[in-house]
């Protein structure tokens, strides 16, 4: 019976309607990408956007419901029940046996199923093999073209390497398929960033929060202003966080605002909190430094 189930919730993921708009059939492909890999909650989340938009839809609020019932974490995606070999991967990964996994992974990859390449490409990132996580991830999207999350691990991957201009081409590409995804606005920020482009950085973080208002977003977007030279700006927006955020970066952030303003005695006040909460940063300590070389200055000139 539970097999049943979810064979017919799959089947229904896969018959997108022919009427659903443009919008909700891509909310559907990433419901059916997550509900496959048996991540259910991460498929409710699209049906739930689905359903937003066309909140009458009874085949969505079907499709929702069963997976609802399929919420049980001991229960088994039907993509590694039905394959013996994908099922070792994940029992490999459970017990912690990086070489079990890979050996898996290998004898499972002549199949050229594309959950095999995902789940290679997978173990490859985390172990900080970029290029070979690149090739599985292209062969993926290559094998089944709908799966377009490949395109956003590759992307990741680069991003992670330091590989800032070869994010944009396979993050612009998924952003076509998913339009509304606010995840890849963030990776296209992060990846102007990383090439010192803030104005195209900014652009695609504000695109990013009307999406969806994340802390991270804004934290980042604060980024972005302070290395524009918005001190002002970058500076009320980091105090804002602070009420949820009480790390070393936020204030190291803050204090740096304020040295920019030269309100010496804010910028010192800051990065002392965030001296006091990192782990010896050299950095922090440096400019803890010249702040108070300029309040010496300041001093100086003041009694002459």
């Amino acid at each position: 019976m539970k097999k049943l189930l979810l064979t017919g919730l799959v089947s229904l993921l896969l018959s997108v309607p022919a009427y659903a708009s443009e919008m909700t059939e891509d909310y559907l492909d990433i419901a059916k990408n997550y509900a496959v890999m048996g991540d259910y909650a991460g498929a409710i989340i699209y049906v739930d956007k689905a359903l937003a938009l066309e909140p009458d839809n009874k085949s969505y609020r079907d499709i929702r419901s069963a997976l609802i019932r399929l919420l049980n974490v001991n229960r088994k995606s039907y993509v590694t029940s039905s394959n013996s070999k994908l099922n070792a991967v994940i029992e490999a990964r459970k017990k912690g046996d990086r070489q079990g996994m890979l050996d898996a992974l290998n004898s499972a990859v002549s199949g050229g199923n594309f959950w095999v390449y995902s789940f290679l490409g997978d173990y490859y990132r985390e172990n900080k093999l970029y290029e070979r996580a690149v090739e599985a991830y292209s062969k993926a999207f290559e094998s089944q073209p709908s799966f377009t999350q490949a395109l956003l691990s590759i992307a990741l991957c680069y991003l992670e390497a330091g590989k800032y201009d070869a994010v944009i081409p396979p993050i612009t590409r998924f952003l076509y398929y998913n339009q509304q995804e606010d995840f890849g606005y963030f990776i296209r920020a992060k990846a102007y960033m990383g090439m010192s482009q803030f104005n195209d950085a900014e652009t695609e973080i504000n695109t990013a929060i009307a999406l969806n208002d994340d802390i991270e977003y804004r934290y980042v977007h604060g980024i972005i202003l302070y290395n524009k030279g918005n001190y002002e700006k970058a500076k009320n927006l980091f105090e804002s966080l602070t009420q949820d955020i009480q790390t070393s970066d936020i204030y190291k952030y803050i204090g740096l605002c304020y040295y920019g303003l030269k309100d010496y005695n804010n910028a010192l006040l800051n990065l002392d909190k965030a001296i006091i909460l990192s782990d010896d940063d050299k950095f922090l300590i440096l400019k803890y430094n010249e702040v108070k070389s300029a309040i010496s200055g300041n001093q100086s000139e003041l009694k002459e």
